[in-house]
């Protein structure tokens, strides 16, 4: 089943206009309503009177019109261009013919606004009758959307059996490229809401434990300091499964300690900052009054380990092994920063942590950092798609982090 967008995340208001937005881009591309409606097998008057109702839905004057035609105006730059964005996602092999076009002018899923939100619901409840329960449909009026998706596609998207629904690789691919469709219609009504004078909008940013304390609170009330209007959900989740959220645009960034290298070639990382880890302990463990305290003096330690493969666990591996001590066995692991400052709290286990993520416990004196040196560093930065187009919001969210790595650097 894929990993889905939070369930209170709402469906665009711009997914019902998606035919009506295909009619503008096409008259931005071709100057005219008239070689709009011949590029897209309408009529004039219907391609005339989509743009005249998104017009009316936007409160935008997306073309001047004169006599050689219509040109796209400064106001409707935005939306435009998220627009071809979006639509762009919704190719499928066009034909050589149509190929020789804009491609979202051949895209059958353009034309089907209702198909698309009953395909991303259909991927999340994998069950005909959940998703027309979610929809307010009959059963019957999904398995219909489910057919012309099917038939526009050309090929089986889900396989029935008696447990529900699997999708095929195809649908797999057509579900991924659908919920990019839908993130970036999202972005386009936040950036509407802004031209109109306050952004309304949701950002949900992808969070790895143990490496973002400091970052990510301080850069979220920044932006919604100058954005109020912004809900910005966060979520905590393990490297691959926040990687797939963001590939499949369930979320719209991630941040946390990156790996040497991205597997997915449509996912960039960005470097913001080299992070130290430390050994830490209760306050009055027996190894804090230690001195001249050395690695082989933890061979008989109690640990809170790192979880497996990530960037913590591989600094920890590689101080046993400079140190000469045998590899511990994975005896406790935990995923949870709170958790883990809870069992240093309450036994004489020793967990490898960042120093600037228990500043405030040290200051307190309810945990005390071990004279041990521990190399290398770690990297934090941000993972996102290589396409993204940050809305204002998002941008602002990336730079506070930007000049806050740089601090974190001196």
């Amino acid at each position: 089943m894929f990993p889905t967008m939070p369930t209170d995340r709402a469906w665009p208001s711009l997914l019902t206009h998606l035919q009506r937005l295909r009619c503008a881009l096409a008259v931005a591309e071709c100057g005219s309503t008239v070689q709009a409606a011949q590029a897209l097998h309408l009529s004039q008057s219907s391609v005339a009177r989509a743009v005249e109702q998104l017009e009316e839905a936007t409160g935008l004057a997306l073309f001047h019109r004169h006599a050689r035609g219509m040109q796209a105006s400064q106001a409707s730059a935005a939306l435009l261009r998220r627009a071809e964005r979006a639509l762009a996602h919704l190719t499928l092999e066009p034909s050589r013919a149509a190929a020789q076009r804009s491609h979202w002018l051949a895209a059958p899923l353009a034309r089907g606004g209702a198909q698309l939100q009953t395909l991303v619901v259909l991927g999340r409840t994998l069950s005909l009758s959940g998703a027309a329960a979610e929809l307010e449909l009959s059963a019957a009026a999904v398995h219909q959307r489910l057919a012309q998706l099917e038939q526009w596609a050309g090929r089986a998207l889900f396989i029935r059996s008696r447990s529900g629904l699997r999708a095929t690789p195809a649908g797999e691919l057509m579900l991924t490229s659908v919920k990019r469709c839908v993130a970036e219609l999202a972005q386009a009504d936040e950036e509407l809401s802004l031209q109109r004078g306050s952004a309304i909008g949701r950002l949900v940013i992808g969070t790895l434990p143990f490496s973002t304390g400091l970052l990510l609170p301080r850069a979220i009330e920044e932006v919604l300091r100058l954005y109020p209007g912004m809900q910005i959900t966060v979520i905590d989740g393990t490297y691959p499964a926040l990687l797939q959220q963001l590939a499949q645009a369930d979320i719209d960034l991630m941040v946390g300690a990156l790996r040497p290298q991205l597997e997915d070639r449509d996912l960039v990382q960005e470097i913001l900052f080299r992070d130290p880890l430390a050994v830490f302990a209760r306050a009055g463990h027996r190894l804090a009054a230690r001195k001249a305290l050395r690695w082989k003096h933890l061979a008989d330690a109690q640990w809170v380990l790192p979880m497996p493969d990530t960037p913590a666990e591989a600094v920890f591996l590689q101080a046993l092994r400079d140190a000469g001590l045998p590899l511990q066995p994975g005896q406790l692991r935990v995923n949870s920063a709170v958790m883990m400052q809870a069992l240093l709290h309450d036994s004489d286990r020793l967990a490898l942590m960042s120093p600037r993520q228990l500043e405030r416990e040290v200051r307190a004196g309810l945990l005390v950092q071990l004279p041990l040196p521990v190399r290398p560093l770690r990297t934090i930065g941000t993972i996102s798609r290589a396409d993204y187009l940050p809305t204002p919001a998002a941008a602002h969210l990336l730079e506070q982090f930007r000049a806050m790595g740089r601090q974190l650097s001196c």
